[in-house]
């Protein structure tokens, strides 16, 4: 190999200008090697990369990488879980309050006669759509002898109870109007 093929494979190799290769080739009297550390000892060319191995787990990046992965697919199979277990919890809880406004009636009467039975979602839906006109039209109708029970599946008692006192607080009142 003749001097300008060793100036190059210098410049290419070390990373330097074509200059600083010749002038570090005449120092090493030709020898490439020689002139590759000279270079190197006047901190024109970088030390070449060092590098190591282990056979620690926790050293080696690829494998921290899987065991993060593992850990975050462990943790969003939790969540996904959490959030199966939460829909089934409120599909429970809906099944129940269905059942539940399906199963009981709202039973109106006045003087002892059946006037209109209706199931209590149909009593929950007036209520929602306008509780304010139903609430009035209950309090102004028990005044008029129309009594409230409820019946069906669930125990009712607190509820009815309720309703009979209400129905007696009105015909007290409706009694204490008509002595004056």
């Amino acid at each position: 190999m003749d001097n300008f093929e060793k100036v190059e494979k210098l410049v290419e190799k070390a990373g330097v200008t074509y200059e600083e290769a010749k002038k570090a080739l005449e120092k090493a009297d030709g020898d490439l090697l020689d002139a590759m550390i000279i270079l190197e000892k006047d901190g024109k060319t970088a030390a070449p990369r060092q590098s190591s191995y282990s056979t620690q787990y926790e050293e080696q990046a690829q494998y921290v990488s899987v065991a993060t992965q593992v850990e975050n697919d462990r943790k969003s199979y939790d969540k996904d879980e959490q959030r199966r277990e939460r829909k089934a919890k409120f599909r429970a809880g809906i099944g129940r309050i269905t059942h539940f406004l399906s199963s009981n009636f709202l039973i109106i009467h006045k003087n002892g006669e059946l006037v209109a039975k209706l199931p209590m979602w149909a009593v929950a839906l007036i209520f929602i759509v306008a509780w304010h006109v139903a609430l009035i039209a209950v309090i102004v109708s028990l005044f008029f002898g129309v009594g409230y029970t409820f019946r069906g599946e669930a125990d009712m008692k607190v509820a009815n109870d309720v309703m009979d006192k209400a129905s007696s607080a009105a015909e007290k009142v409706k009694e204490e109007y008509n002595k004056l």
